[in-house]
């Protein structure tokens, strides 16, 4: 029977003699595996001492910090669900977010009070308290119980609650040979799962060492933490690498990496174009789902197509089916389909899970393909094909054509309904800076490239109607394209 993932990763610090390693460098100084686990013990006793019983929730609103490592490890060595939150969200969203999670307790910090502690919330602690005790020596069973709850990232409708529990975490391959030498740094926040996964879990199983920024780093002081602290692996959405490309001095800085891994949102062509000549083969592209986890991966140096992530993890098999389930030969397009022995079904109510499948082929939602090697072709998402003239568009392969534009940052195509009744694509885009006042192309002109440019290369449903200039198209904050945020922002121009 797996353990507990706190008493887990205890043991193998001992084991390796990892205790005195410095595991995080947060707050202007370095933290050593033997204070993160003694943290961790006092956060258990601070949670055991509020009352809180097995099972229960525990809303978690910190920074990226040790507070939130403490916090976590904390939780689970109590046998309680960690509920890592954005600290940033609206009010409205923060609203949601406890509705949704039920939660027994909240932790917070001074930046995080004010907002908690209203009426009708659940009871608040600060994190300063909740470790003011004594470590706590007792570990609540793992296994089968659940440790963790993270939220999905919202793209097709109101976040959900997804479950984790201790056994998900167990003995991942290869986890505990990692080379002591690095030092990782994750934009990607930890109410993630790929943030927590990189920051904390990967951290604390491999005995190397993470950097943890509490504020939401700009690319600038992400290049200057790189700078710092020597980190030699970096993990980053596409939009955030796309943002630090536009950095003076980034081909050097990104140049002294050791890996960069992107993940959360589709690796764009253009993308692809500017970091392989940077970056090499030490640029990985990840494809997953928060509910499964990792997929597939791969280099992209490696790869002669743009819409190629990567050969299926070890022990996940792939399939791609077309609408009526059946499988499709290869390089045809369809869902993909992934084996998995576990997944993890979002739910509204924290009171509702965990709520979990075991060896099963899980639908992703994506159009894909593989190919004759077993590479993995991403292509869209299912649900966000758009119907023309009676014909389904694919927006990626628009958006793709639109960036390969010299002046295209990104771009965005969403289905517009007309005054007419009739119903035609939109594109959104967002230009490159301009270096000095006037340099760049006059709108009007632009636009009309970019719809000669589709007309030249696509049929003729494809083909934007009209084009709408945007500083940034609206994403989550995990990077990825909201796309019916995008449409409520086409009907303004119809």
């Amino acid at each position: 029977m797996p353990g507990n993932v706190t008493q887990d990763l205890a043991r193998l610090a001992r084991f390796r003699g990892w205790e005195d390693r410095i595991a995080f460098l947060a707050d202007d100084r370095a933290w050593t595996f033997a204070e993160v686990f003694d943290g961790a013990a006092r956060a258990a006793r601070g949670y055991r001492s509020a009352g809180l019983c097995r099972g229960d929730r525990v809303l978690l609103a910190l920074p990226d910090s040790v507070d939130m490592v403490w916090s976590v490890l904390g939780a689970l060595q109590a046998g309680l669900v960690a509920v890592p939150v954005n600290v940033q969200m609206s009010w409205e969203d923060l609203t949601r977010a406890v509705e949704t999670v039920e939660p027994a307790l909240a932790v917070i910090d001074p930046d995080t009070a004010g907002r908690l502690e209203a009426p009708g919330f659940a009871p608040a602690v600060k994190v300063s308290t909740l470790v003011a005790g004594e470590p706590d020596p007792d570990f609540a069973e793992g296994g089968d119980a659940p440790a963790l709850a993270v939220f999905t990232s919202g793209t097709t409708g109101a976040p959900k609650l997804c479950f984790f529990l201790h056994g998900n975490f167990v003995g991942p391959p290869g986890q505990q040979d990692g080379d002591l030498r690095t030092v990782g740094l994750s934009v990607s926040r930890m109410y993630f799962l790929g943030g927590l996964h990189f920051s904390v879990l990967t951290t604390l199983a491999t005995g190397q060492t993470a950097v943890l920024s509490r504020t939401r780093a700009t690319p600038a002081e992400v290049f200057e933490l790189i700078n710092r602290h020597q980190v030699t692996n970096l993990f980053a959405q596409p939009s955030f690498l796309a943002r630090m490309l536009l950095e003076p001095g980034h081909a050097e800085t990104l140049g002294s990496l050791r890996e960069v891994s992107s993940a959360g949102e589709v690796l764009s062509p253009r993308l692809r174009e500017q970091l392989v000549p940077v970056l090499g083969n030490r640029l990985i592209n990840n494809y997953g789902a928060t509910e499964i986890g990792v997929i597939s991966m791969g280099r992209p140096a490696a790869c002669s197509t743009s819409s190629a992530v990567g050969p299926p993890v070890p022990g996940r098999p792939v399939r791609v089916v077309d609408a009526d389930g059946q499988v499709v030969p290869a390089g045809r397009q369809g869902e993909l389909h992934v084996y998995v022995d576990y997944a993890s079904r979002g739910v509204v109510r924290g009171s509702r899970g965990p709520d979990q499948v075991t060896d099963t082929w899980w639908p992703t939602g994506d159009l894909a393909s593989i190919d004759d090697d077993g590479v993995v072709h991403v292509h869209g998402r299912l649900d966000d094909v758009e119907v023309i003239g009676g014909q389904n568009v694919v927006p990626g392969e628009v958006e793709r054509l639109l960036e390969s534009h010299p002046r295209v940052l990104e771009a965005a195509v969403s289905s517009v309904r007309r005054p007419a009744g009739d119903t035609s694509l939109r594109a959104y885009v967002v230009t490159f800076p301009e270096k000095e006042p006037g340099d760049g192309a006059d709108g009007d002109a632009l636009d009309a490239e970019l719809i000669a440019l589709a007309q030249s290369r696509l049929s003729w449903y494809k083909v934007p109607h009209d084009v709408v200039r945007m500083d940034a198209l609206p994403r989550n904050a995990n990077g990825k394209i909201l796309r019916r945020h995008l449409r409520a922002v086409g009907d303004q121009f119809v």
